[in-house]
């Protein structure tokens, strides 16, 4: 089993979780605005509550977003500074994908439909499906888009059947879903609301290690934030 590190302050919510094979020890916030100052503190909390050495780790997983811009940098910063100082690896999770890990969690549910509010009338939006050992895998794209004019992947579809298909074990989770009133198509299928807000870096460590062990990690100075309006911006500036 992997030794992990997950950081995540992409939200409102500020946690880190360490992986110490089968153990895990874990922190979680709610500090708007705060979390420069509460991620390394609660980072060594960890470690001394584990007994472990920053380089006794085997990865630093963190959150790379969708989110709010400055805590995604806070969260990077922390994360790569220890990654170069106990020469790890890291490993690079979506903050949509942390919130459906956690709907997927000891339930049945097959399909989690993510929604964090961006702001501006937007959401930050993906869909994803159960694989295996409950690991979230994309079948709808991430993207940044208003909330009434999500269309549904036809993927999602094929991954339940059909459209019309009983929706009795597809979920929603996140703050975009109390925010703003969704597209027609994802209001009809009264899928389950669950009381998941914000992502928790204790749902990462599952994702890190099916990383870690596929071998798919980053060299400190690849882990990027994913803003996502960014890149929409960056699209439409290209198309001119």
């Amino acid at each position: 089993m992997s030794k992990i590190l997950a950081i995540d302050s992409s939200t409102e919510a500020c946690s880190v979780a360490l992986l110490n094979e089968k153990y895990i020890v874990k922190r979680f916030q709610l500090a708007p605005r705060k979390h420069a100052e509460r991620l390394l503190p609660m980072i060594d909390s960890v470690l001394k509550e584990s007994n472990i050495a920053l380089n006794q780790l085997n990865a630093i997983a963190c959150c790379v977003g969708p989110g709010a811009f400055t805590g995604l940098r806070i969260a990077i910063s922390v994360a790569q500074g220890l990654a170069y100082a106990a020469k790890l690896p890291c490993i690079a999770i979506s903050s949509l994908q942390i919130l459906a890990a956690e709907a997927f969690n000891n339930n049945n549910h097959s399909i989690c439909l993510s929604s964090i509010d961006a702001r501006m009338q937007e959401v930050y939006f993906a869909g994803f499906k159960r694989g295996e050992e409950g690991i979230p895998k994309e079948i709808h794209p991430q993207q940044v888009i208003g909330a009434e004019n999500i269309v549904l992947d036809p993927r999602l579809t094929a991954a339940s059947g059909s459209i019309s298909a009983d929706h009795s074990k597809w979920v929603k989770a996140g703050t975009g879903w109390a925010v703003y009133q969704h597209s027609a198509e994802i209001e009809a299928m009264k899928a389950l609301l669950l009381p998941i807000h914000f992502p928790n870096a204790e749902m990462m460590l599952a994702i890190a290690s099916d990383h870690y062990d596929k071998h798919e990690i980053l060299k400190p100075e690849l882990l990027q934030p994913v803003y996502l309006r960014n890149d929409v911006a960056k699209k439409k500036s290209q198309q001119k």
